[in-house]
């Protein structure tokens, strides 16, 4: 197999992590509020919580201790998984063709994907699961090279920290068992090492069970509220979307020499785990929902197939730009104004204005809302991890804050923190106004003084 220039490599790497950090600054772009919820679970330390592992929580905490509460102190492993997450999708396509140029292709068609971009730089579950995602598929590829059953070992750690990052990890090697399971490849479940390696995944993951059991097993009955709904959304074609925004060359698959030798016989133990989870997320659209950053995982194994095979490389970095470039342009404030007055990137700015505006020098005790998103974020921004509480409400889905035991004392000050169009619902809170700011879109609150009753 060919080998790789490693200087290339992480020049190349540098330069992706420097644009998207470019990116950030650019464009105004400050915290996502899970990113805050995740920060405050961090000066919160615990075996596990509520919808997630216990991984993405530790790693800002430990950046915290080096960087302090700043950027980097936030988002600096995301930023290290990300990386990982195209160098381990470019080495799987260099171990595919044995030929640099598909690295080469590979770390293109990673770093040129919307999907990847835009999430690699977000501290939250998500670039972890993906991190962990590609050196699984790295090591099945190798195992399927080799047939090296040390490599069972590496796909079992592998699973058992993205596990403790996002549930959602377990689907890639269940996937992949069935596969087994449905070929010659059955005579691995005979194999020692095969169980091994799963019980060494089980107890990477084991803070998720220990907590859950001590819990009520909460985090489960969350996960069940994702897969059934009384009320589902019906969604099937954000998974198209999702296939798009993640590999952009998947549309040559229109073009029967491409799709010819993306379905051969070469590529089935990549292909086939892929459609078996593209069709658990399908039934999910239809008695759930999904979002669209939930199955780009399933997508990550189409990258080195792609860049493996020869004479899509221009055409592959043309549609790969085609996506992101209007998805860059449209994340600038002041382009994405010209067509419409609402900001597409709300959720991840405006926030530190607001909260200085709201918050001004209040003093408090507690800072209350019923909103675990305004809650989060103000926490943040008011670098308080403790002492905040989320309010009951019958209409909403239980959070991790809801497990917290924070009971204010009724001579104790509250700032409440609401949207201006809802009113005050909590009946155990007696509140009085203080002001409102509307200085940004989707972003007009109210702050109250209250007291506990």
């Amino acid at each position: 197999m060919t080998k790789i220039n490693p200087l290339f490599a992480f020049l190349f790497l540098c330069l992706i992590l420097s644009a998207r950090s470019l990116f950030d600054f650019i464009n105004g772009i400050e915290i996502h509020y899970d990113e805050a919820q995740y920060w405050v679970w961090s000066q919160n330390l615990s075996l596990s919580y509520l919808s997630k592992g216990p991984l993405v929580p530790s790693m800002i905490a430990f950046s915290n201790q080096v960087f302090g509460q700043s950027f980097l102190g936030l988002k600096f492993f995301s930023y290290a998984a990300y990386a990982g997450t195209i160098l381990f999708l470019s080495l799987t396509a260099l171990k595919l063709s044995g030929k640099e140029n598909s690295f080469k292709t590979a770390l293109l068609f990673s770093a040129l994907s919307p999907g990847l971009f835009f999430l690699g730089g977000v501290a939250s579950t998500d670039i972890y699961l993906f991190f962990f995602w590609a050196l699984t598929i790295f090591a099945y590829v190798c195992f399927f090279e080799s047939r090296d059953e040390k490599w069972f070992y590496v796909i079992g750690i592998s699973t058992g920290l993205g596990i403790l990052a996002k549930l959602s990890m377990i689907l890639l090697p269940l996937s992949i068992l069935l596969y087994f399971f449905a070929t010659d490849l059955r005579k691995y479940f005979l194999n020692i090492h095969i169980y091994l390696s799963a019980l060494l995944a089980i107890l990477i993951s084991s803070p998720i069970l220990i907590w859950n059991a001590q819990n009520n097993w909460v985090t489960f009955f969350h996960e069940i509220d994702h897969l059934v709904s009384e009320i589902p959304s019906s969604n099937p074609e954000i998974l198209i979307v999702t296939m798009l925004m993640t590999v952009p060359c998947t549309l040559l698959i229109f073009m029967s020499k491409i799709r010819k030798k993306v379905l051969s016989s070469k590529f089935n133990y990549l292909i086939y785990p892929t459609l078996l989870m593209l069709l658990f997320f399908l039934v999910k659209s239809f008695t759930g929902k999904i979002q669209l950053n939930w199955s780009i995982p399933v997508f990550l194994g189409l990258i080195p197939i792609f860049a493996s095979i020869a004479s899509v490389e221009r055409r592959g970095v043309l549609l790969s730009l085609l996506f992101l470039s209007p998805i860059i342009l449209l994340s600038n404030k002041t382009v994405s104004s010209l067509i419409t007055p609402e900001d597409p990137l709300h959720p991840m700015r405006g926030w530190k204005e607001t909260y200085q505006d709201l918050l001004e020098i209040e003093d408090y005790d507690f800072l209350a809302s019923e909103d675990y998103k305004l809650l989060s974020t103000a926490a943040y921004f008011q670098g308080v991890a403790d002492n905040i509480f989320l309010t009951k409400s019958t209409n909403r889905r239980l959070t991790h804050y809801d497990l917290w035991k924070t009971k204010p004392h009724p001579s104790d000050k509250i700032l409440f923190i609401a949207y201006s169009a809802k009113e005050v619902s909590s009946d155990n809170l007696n509140c009085k106004k203080i002001r409102e700011v509307k200085n940004f879109h989707r972003k007009h609150l109210t702050l109250y003084n209250c007291s506990s009753k």
